[in-house]
């Protein structure tokens, strides 16, 4: 399982700060949208103190547009006079998002959609298969891609955005997703930049949706109560509760450690220089107020995901990127459904019994092990050996892929020979946690999956 690129961090308050401008000033926003959609995004608008305009006239489009602060441009319903609205518009040099609705149905839409990505959209909002439909975007443009998994990224580099945040409701109101491109329209005016803009818009939407879909009865009270959340937003709290979803999962050299170590965050920064691809803290006796304490702190510290043992209250509280449960914590499906389905979530199996129990589980990863004898906790169980693993990670895979790392007395040499027996990384603890220069020896263990992979 190769590595790709890890999340990049969210400016917390660089979107808190963007969204109380946008509170702040009532920007002046044009937005041109289908007729279905104009409802809830003039309502929506209202209660956020956005002064919205919405005409399509050619003629009545210029002075409103020009004077605007931003566009939304979406494709929804592109009958001629839209279409005419749109280019009259976008003429007038205002900032624009462009939202190309459904342009992976109508071949016509799609080259009137490129004929706008000529004229540069700061940001361009659209669902997997309206965005691969339009094909690489102008150097510079903000991407935004949503799902189940909303993916933020500026073209021509830099890293990709995942935040997990939502509810499947909003796919059950028409014209929540047409909304949150007027509402990164009206983020551009006060925010730092487009990037912030689209980010602070979507979490603005997304935040708001869970905070609605809590009290809804169902899609009615959550349009109403979608409103009601939108307009008692705040900056700070919305820019808190939002959450990044992990990178693809990368097991090469994973990391796990807990309070015997005397600086935590020092070393985890010295290790991920040295290769370390994943972060597990383990706490078994700690205070709750501790162990959010220390995990927001690693958090904060690193791009590489950090999971926790057994804690699902600890993750959800210090923003962590999953939990790791074994035999004797809560089950894997128990955690599954409290940490979402954006979280990662790791199990520990010793035994051919456990991976036959592990049919089906809603896991992302498998721990294999104990493999050796280890100086780093009690086991009670004998070691399986290299054969064990193996035999133990065939019988995980034999229904479906399974990313599987190797536990329990790793060293680089041991690293190689289980790379070869079938894991995709190791996890390790005292190796790092006791090394006298932790970067190297990430650096060591990452150079021996490879080899063993070779």
């Amino acid at each position: 399982m190769d590595a790709l690129t890890l999340p990049s961090r969210l400016d917390r308050p660089a979107l808190a700060e963007a969204i109380d401008a946008l509170l702040s000033r009532r920007p002046r926003i044009h937005a041109l949208m289908s007729p279905v959609a104009q409802p809830l995004s003039a309502n929506i608008g209202a209660a956020l103190g956005i002064d919205i305009s919405m005409t399509i006239d050619a003629e009545e489009v210029r002075p409103m547009a020009a004077g605007s602060d931003a566009l939304l441009v979406n494709l929804g319903m592109l009958e001629p006079a839209r279409r005419a609205g749109i280019l009259a518009a976008v003429a007038t040099g205002r900032p624009f998002v462009l939202d190309p609705v459904k342009v992976d149905r109508v071949p016509d839409r799609l080259a009137f959609a490129r004929e706008l990505l000529a004229l540069g959209p700061r940001v361009v909002k659209g669902n997997a298969g309206e965005m691969a439909a339009l094909g690489p975007l102008p150097e510079g443009t903000v991407a935004v891609t949503t799902g189940a998994v909303d993916t933020v990224r500026r073209c021509g580099g830099g890293p990709a955005l995942r935040l997990a945040n939502g509810t499947p409701l909003l796919d059950r109101v028409i014209a929540t997703g047409c909304a949150t491109g007027m509402l990164i329209a009206a983020m551009l005016p006060g925010s730092r930049d487009a990037f912030t803009a689209a980010v602070a818009g979507l979490g603005l939407m997304t935040v708001s949706a869970e905070a609605a879909a809590v009290r809804a009865a169902g899609p009615g009270s959550f349009a109403a109560g979608l409103i009601d959340a939108l307009a008692a937003a705040d900056g700070t709290a919305v820019a808190a509760g939002l959450r990044l979803a992990p990178g693809p999962l990368d097991l090469r050299c994973y990391l796990v450690l807990g309070p015997d170590v005397a600086d935590p965050v020092g070393l985890v920064r010295r290790a991920v220089a040295g290769g370390v691809s994943l972060i597990q803290w383990r706490d078994k006796a700690g205070s709750t107020a501790d162990q959010v304490a220390a995990v927001r702190r690693l958090v904060a510290a690193t791009d590489v995901p950090v999971l926790v043992n057994d804690r699902v209250d600890v993750a959800l509280a210090a923003g962590a990127a999953g939990v790791h449960v074994g035999h004797g914590d809560l089950t894997s499906a128990e955690a599954r459904r409290l940490v979402g389905e954006a979280a990662i979530v790791g199990l520990t199996v010793h035994s051919l019994a456990e991976a036959d129990a592990a049919e089906g589980a809603p896991i992302d990863y498998a721990s294999v092990g104990g493999v050796y004898e280890t100086i780093s906790k009690k086991n009670p169980n004998p070691p399986i050996g290299v054969e064990g693993f193996r035999a133990i990670t065939e019988r995980l895979r034999r229904h479906r892929p399974m990313p599987v790392c190797a536990i329990a007395g790793i060293t680089a040499a041991r690293a190689r020979e289980l790379v070869a027996a079938g894991a995709d990384g190791v996890a390790v603890m005292s190796a790092i946690t006791r090394a006298d220069d932790p970067a190297a020896a990430a650096a060591v263990i990452r150079d021996a999956v490879g080899e063993g992979r070779s």
